[in-house]
C-alpha cells in the first residue's frame, strides 16, 4: 500500500468519522491512512469508505496482536 505525503491526506484522525470513540490510537491511525488511501484510489466518500478503512484497520489490529 503506497501511503501518500501529508498534503494529500483528507483525514486526518481529528476529523475521520469514528464511529466508535473507544477503538484503540492505533486503530484509529491505521483506519485513517486505509481511508486516504482508498480514497486517492478512487472509492466514493461516504459509509461503506469509513466502514471498509475501519474493519481493515481492526484486522490488522489483531493480526499485529497474534
Amino acid at each position: 500500500m503506497k501511503i501518500y505525503p501529508e498534503q494529500h491526506k483528507k483525514w486526518t484522525i481529528h476529523n475521520f468519522p469514528f464511529p466508535e470513540q473507544e477503538l484503540d490510537p492505533a486503530v484509529k491511525e491505521k483506519a485513517v491512512a486505509i481511508a486516504n488511501q482508498l480514497y486517492h484510489e478512487g472509492e466514493p466518500e461516504g459509509e461503506k469508505l469509513f466502514k471498509k478503512a475501519i474493519n481493515g484497520a481492526k484486522e490488522w489490529f489483531l493480526e499485529m496482536e497474534g
